[in-house]
């Protein structure tokens, strides 16, 4: 933040005393060069369904614990409802002060958060009489609304002024802010003018509730065929044009400054047509999956996406899924079935107010992974630069198990044939190869660590007994408390602190245990123990088998459930 306080703080001198800001030269080299390095940048890792609970959180408004919201255009209902967002637009301008038809109906009719766009093309012409009536219109949907306002500044006359615009935006952000459903998202274009950074246009996390940014992935740069290599890696069109890429940046951004947010990708798409007439599904279709897929693998922090699908006549490249200028709609099959595939995976959310059924995580995090049905399903972030038609191989224990060949690379591991212990898991495409230790117990696994065992437990004439001292394994061997236990065989024990022993009277008998001994009494007949009788926190613990041999008892392990059966 400090980086940023510094930037405004220079945007105002110099606006004053230039009467006009002038942005500083980039380091042009060193710009490309990052940007290289942004784009060269392998991604190979195993990813599992984790719970939504281990997703970052920000605690920010309207943020889900896990998962992404998926999100389209509300005028738009090609896709099957509900949705978890729907995008639309307001024209101050236009002196636009509510919804217009349909968006606003469908926006009533569904359980869905909105994003409203409020398009501002100048400072100058900043009306907020006008603003505030939409707020007051907007707030009697009684709907949850980021409110995302004059976005895109860094590729617009918007951010011809950096000063000014951090002073508007603050100003209509303590508006936003009075209304308890809208939250404030901050908005640019993530390949925005090369030199003018973001922080020239952050206006302070207090006045931010999200991070957006609007999110394109194109063929060629400005629509030109002839773009050059250096155009495509500054502005990640054509070979580079990968969300995963794109959000680089930003992320970058957020992480140099200590803006600790979810992060929304307000508007966004990927180019199904240019004004060349090429068919693009296969360039489109990889770069769709890695948007839906491969982006929430690599940011859990992205919680919303919404589709921007409408035909714009002008646009050089076309990012909508079905071609509404003709009579005869056009649809783009490819990219309608990687749409639906993805809002239906889990992973994202379709009503307001739930979370996901999963997030993914890293394998080698240390999730304990439940296999349903003896399946646990196992996911690869893959992106191998200028490569994007990839096969990631599995190998199992040193032998091929499965190959996938588009993104999210889903391998469903079956366990049920595996043995207990330890199993390597590898993971290749082209050159790259990972290795992954993996341990099974029972119907579970766990990449890096064994499982953790489920407590044991230990029930007496079929009551489930309760310990201050958990029952535990030493040298193999079952160990239980003995006070609890004997008590509840109708047994009285006591203590004898001088010789450290346990006394244990009932059903006729009388058993001394003593503390570190290899062997007990009974009725002053010594019997062997496997393993001598220890003190944990203050408690007497023996093998499972002395209490038959105490009290003649029949006494059982379930090695599965992990309970200690005990009948008299």
């Amino acid at each position: 933040m400090k980086k940023i306080l510094s930037l405004i703080l220079a945007a105002t001198i110099t606006s004053t005393v230039a009467g006009a800001f002038t942005f500083p030269e980039p380091d042009w080299g060193a710009l490309l060069k990052e940007k290289k390095s942004m784009v060269y940048e392998t991604d190979f890792e195993l990813y599992c369904e984790a719970p939504v609970t281990s997703a970052p959180y920000f605690g920010a408004k309207f943020e889900p614990q896990g998962g992404t919201y998926f999100g389209i255009i509300a005028e738009n209902s090609e896709f099957a409802s509900p949705v978890g967002s729907y995008l639309t637009y307001f024209s101050m301008e236009n002196g636009q002060t509510d919804i217009y038809y349909p968006a606003n109906n469908i926006i009533r009719e569904n359980n869905s958060i909105v994003t409203i766009g409020y398009v501002v093309n100048s400072l100058d012409n900043v009306d907020y009489e006008v603003i505030r009536r939409s707020l007051d219109t907007l707030a009697s949907y009684n709907k949850p609304m980021f409110i995302r306002f004059a976005n895109e500044m860094n590729v617009s006359a918007l951010g011809d002024d950096p000063v000014r615009y951090v002073e508007v935006f603050r100003t209509v952000a303590n508006m936003i802010h009075e209304y308890p459903n809208f939250a404030v998202v901050w908005s640019p274009n993530d390949m925005g003018a090369l030199d003018r950074p973001f922080e020239y246009f952050y206006p302070g996390d207090e006045y931010v509730d999200w991070i957006g940014v609007s999110s394109y992935m194109k063929k060629y740069f400005l629509g030109k065929k002839d773009t050059l290599d250096k155009e495509a890696i500054y502005f990640m069109t054509g070979d580079y044009a990968f969300t995963t890429n794109a959000l680089k940046p930003i992320v970058k951004f957020m992480n140099d400054n200590g803006i600790n947010k979810p992060i929304m990708i307000s508007e966004g798409g990927v180019a199904t047509e240019n004004n060349y007439g090429e068919d693009l599904s296969a360039w489109a279709a990889p770069r769709f999956r890695n948007m839906y897929f491969s982006t929430i693998m690599k940011y859990p922090q992205v919680k919303l996406i919404n589709y921007f699908n409408t035909y714009r006549a002008y646009e050089a490249e076309k990012f909508h899924v079905k071609d509404y200028h003709n009579s005869q709609a056009t649809d783009k099959p490819y990219a309608m079935q990687i749409l639906n595939e993805a809002s239906s995976s889990g992973a994202y959310i379709r009503e307001y107010g739930e979370n996901a059924d999963f997030v993914f995580g890293k394998a080698n995090d240390g999730y304990e992974l439940t296999a349903k049905g003896g399946i646990v399903p196992l996911y690869t972030l893959a992106y191998i630069p200028k490569k994007p038609d990839i096969t990631v191989n599995y190998t199992l224990d040193g032998n091929w198990y499965h190959s996938a060949n588009t993104a999210p690379y889903k391998c469903s591991l079956n366990i049920s044939g595996l043995s207990d212990g330890a199993h390597t898991l590898a993971i290749s495409a082209e050159d790259v190869s990972k290795a992954y230790t993996f341990y099974k117990r029972g119907n579970i696994i766990r990449f890096g660590q064994e499982p953790e065992l489920p407590p044991i437990t230990v029930t007496v004439n079929g009551n489930l007994l309760s310990f201050d001292t958990k029952p535990t394994t030493i040298d193999g061997r079952v160990l239980v408390p003995i006070r609890v236990i004997f008590n509840a065989l109708g047994a009285n024990v006591d203590w004898d602190g001088d010789s450290q022993t346990a006394i244990a009277i009932g059903g006729g008998h009388t058993v001394k245990i003593g503390l570190g001994k290899d062997f007990f009494t009974k009725d002053g007949e010594t019997i062997p123990l496997d393993v001598p009788a220890q003190s944990i926190d203050g408690r007497i613990l023996v093998p499972v088998r002395a209490i038959s041999q105490a009290f003649d008892c029949n006494v059982n392990w379930d090695g599965n459930a992990r309970q200690v059966v005990i009948t008299d």
